[in-house]
Order: structure tokens, then C-alpha cells, then sequence
């Protein structure tokens, strides 16, 4: 993520909007979380998960880092992810989406022991986790 520190607050470029979402997606359906965990898990409203999943620009610079630090605990990663235009348009655009195994394992047994939305941050990310979006919103309220 070579632009993090960019001023910008937004991210306004659509293919890069849609990698971040292609990537969110694909890393919340391996863990078989649903929009509204996943949501909970960042600390925002399912309805702005749905937005940054469908890689509708602009998004927020915030939520699309978090989105990604999150995932990234919970074992999934993703390599040649980049805020940076000018990387995209020089790689071949090519997203490497690495599992670890052993998280998948967890999100399975979570499934078959029918735990709820609520119960999945503890899982996978560690009982003292703390949603980074709801720690420090995106806006103030």
C-alpha cells in the first residue's frame, strides 16, 4: 500500500475501488462470514460493507485500509493490493489472495458449531480485538 499516506481521504480510481472490493468479498466468502459479521468486525454499517464489496468509488481511504488489516488477522492476505494508480497500471494487475489454512479451519468449525455473527471476531481474530473503525469512526457522529 504504497499511497496510504497520501492526503487524499478517498480513493476515486474505479479499478482500484474494485480490487479493494474483489479482494473483501472473496476474503469474507472464504471465511463463510456474513456481510453484517464482517461489518461488525470493522465497525461499520453492513450497508457501507456492501459499497466497498461492490468497489463503488469513491471509497474512503479508512475503511479500505482497515478492511484490509482486519482480513489480514484473520488470516487472509492479499498481495499486489495498492492504493497506487500508477503500480496498477505497471503490474499485471495480477491480486494473489493467500489463506491460511488454519484460519479456514477455524471459520468451519465456527459454521458447524453455529456460532453467531457476534461470537466470529473472538475466533478469528482474538478475544481482545477491537473493531478499528469503531474505535476511530470514519466520520464523527
Amino acid at each position: 500500500m504504497s499511497e496510504i499516506a497520501d492526503a487524499s481521504k478517498q480513493i476515486h480510481d474505479p479499478d482500484v475501488c474494485l480490487a479493494f472490493g474483489a479482494y473483501v468479498r472473496a476474503a469474507r466468502n472464504a471465511l463463510s462470514l456474513s456481510q453484517t459479521a464482517l461489518a461488525e468486525m470493522l465497525g461499520v454499517h453492513r450497508t457501507t460493507l456492501v459499497r466497498l464489496e461492490k468497489g463503488s468509488p469513491p471509497l474512503k481511504r479508512g475503511l479500505c485500509v482497515s478492511a484490509v488489516a482486519v482480513l489480514t488477522k484473520a488470516g487472509v492476505s492479499c498481495n499486489g493490493l495498492s492504493t497506487d494508480k500508477r503500480y496498477a497500471q505497471e503490474q499485471d494487475q495480477t491480486l494473489m489472495v493467500e489463506f491460511k489454512f488454519s484460519s479456514l479451519q477455524k471459520a468451519q468449525r465456527a459454521m458447524e458449531d453455529g456460532l453467531s455473527d457476534s461470537e466470529l471476531p473472538a475466533i478469528l481474530l482474538g478475544a481482545d480485538f477491537v473493531a478499528p473503525l469503531e474505535a476511530k469512526p470514519l466520520r464523527r457522529k
